[in-house]
């Protein structure tokens, strides 16, 4: 049986090649490509399991990972000192002068298993490591909690320890439609972490509207998200790198700002925010990412480009702790009930929960407002202990118009209090170590239930 190859190179050593699989047993060019549109097609309808494809059609991550999600590995073709780069990408790199021919034969060899094996023949091709997807990344210079401050906004490259050469812990915030306040809760979760003395990186990955930058007032352009991912893209992304893109807000807080624009969320590959988790655990020994609500997928089943829900996808996968806000209105927490109902679809199983509901209030929700609060997510969604914040919307409009955190607008309010004993939680539970399997903190006994409007609020009204 023949092993197909897409070919999507250039000049004469396209010709050459094409000459020399003709002769070589097992193998044969099923497509000779014109750009990289019509490589992935191709790929996407199992044309071909090798993909030879040359630099200058600018390969990057995104592209390899989508070939590889089709069943097609990929070998780039590129300049000797660029080798590297396209091996840390997830491709086979091989410089014009390598044994193309034996490269290729060794990826067809290869092309039905991931076993160290594909490796070993990889080395007896090329001579080199077959590294990680991810890729090495550099030393990091170390940096603690009390180190030389640097003023808010300013971009450094001095990179955070994220302590005895643990990596950092991912906290996503989360929720559903409807402006709960996750990102309100994101940003003081993260200011709570920093204020213990906790070496903190906030990101902002909100691609449907993203605000940790106004919240903060951090109002200086910084390229943020978007940079990140196109380094990641290109290999390029590490601690330091990524320590450039984010400016210090305050002693031991980072912020990495999210996009411009909504409209560029195709920008963002999953592929390449697995990389920026990964470097981000390297740079702070928090992560706390504002994550973007679940939207409908294409369902087309053909798509060319980034999924709609592949930031979400990324950031549950890559998380240690679950955060789940939603608001103390009968609306709000209809959508909150159908949201936990629904995450363990998305979620990675075993995933520690935190259920937060926000702006608790006697005129939204009854006079018995967090009973009434706690009785609905009981009954709906199965959950036992949630933790109810206060509304105190005086507080939050100053330390908005302030561009500050409530621990510096109102340190003692009750709603900067609790956000601050879930701060606490969550240290406590990392100093823990890993937890038992099977362990939640959100029990999810409520999985199966269905999300009962009428219910809901007539539970909120004491009906």
């Amino acid at each position: 049986m023949r092993t197909g190859v897409l070919l999507c190179l250039r000049g004469e050593v396209e010709q050459a090649l094409v000459a020399a699989i003709a002769a070589a047993p097992g193998l044969s060019v099923v497509r000779r490509c014109a750009d990289t549109a019509e490589l992935l097609a191709a790929a996407l309808a199992g044309l071909g399991s090798v993909a030879v494809v040359d630099a200058d059609f600018e390969v990057d991550r995104p592209l390899i990972s989508r070939l590889r999600a089709a069943g097609t590995r990929t070998l780039v073709l590129c300049d000797p000192d660029a080798v590297d780069r396209h091996t840390r990408l997830g491709a086979l790199a091989v410089a014009p002068d390598g044994d193309l021919l034996g490269a290729v034969t060794a990826l067809a060899d290869g092309a039905d298993d991931d076993t160290d094996r594909t490796a070993e023949r990889f080395d007896a091709v090329i001579g080199a490591g077959w590294d990680d997807p991810g890729g090495p990344s550099a030393d990091v210079p170390q940096h603690g909690p009390t180190a030389e401050p640097t003023e808010p906004g300013a971009v450094t490259g001095a990179v955070a320890d994220s302590g005895e050469g643990a990596p950092g812990r991912v906290v996503v915030v989360w929720g559903p439609s409807g402006a709960p306040g996750r990102t309100t809760i994101a940003v003081n979760l993260a200011a709570e972490l920093a204020a213990a003395g906790e070496p903190t990186l906030l990101v902002d990955a909100d691609i449907w509207g993203a605000s940790v930058a106004q919240v903060l007032g951090v109002l200086d352009e910084f390229a943020g998200l978007a940079a990140a991912v196109r380094a990641a893209d290109h290999g390029t992304l590490d601690a330091a790198a990524l320590a450039r893109l984010t400016p210090w807000v305050s002693q031991d807080l980072r912020v990495l700002p999210g996009l411009a624009r909504p409209g560029r969320w195709r920008e963002v590959s999953g592929a390449s925010l697995d990389v920026l988790w990964d470097q981000a655990r390297r740079l702070s020994r928090w992560v706390v990412i504002d994550a973007p609500v679940l939207v409908p997928d294409d369902e087309s089943g053909f798509d060319l480009g980034p999924a709609r829900n592949a930031v979400a996808a990324s950031a549950f996968s890559a998380a240690d702790e679950l955060v789940v806000v939603g608001a103390a209105e009968p609306i709000g927490v209809e959508r909150l009930v159908q949201a936990l109902l629904d995450l363990d679809d998305v979620a990675p199983t075993g995933l520690s929960r935190t259920v937060l509901v926000n702006r608790v209030r006697a005129t939204a929700a009854g006079p018995r407002a967090a009973a009434s609060v706690g009785e609905a997510l009981a009954r709906f969604a199965g959950v036992s202990d949630p933790v109810l914040v206060p509304d105190d919307r005086p507080m939050c409009d100053r330390a908005l118009l302030a561009g500050t955190a409530w621990a510096e607008a109102a340190p003692r309010s009750a709603a900067r209090e609790v956000v601050r004993d879930v701060a606490r939680a969550l240290r406590d539970r990392a100093g823990q170590g890993a937890r038992a399997p099977g362990r939640r903190w959100w029990s999810g006994r409520g999985r199966g239930l269905r999300a009962d409007r009428v219910g809901v609020a007539r539970t909120l009204r004491g009906q």
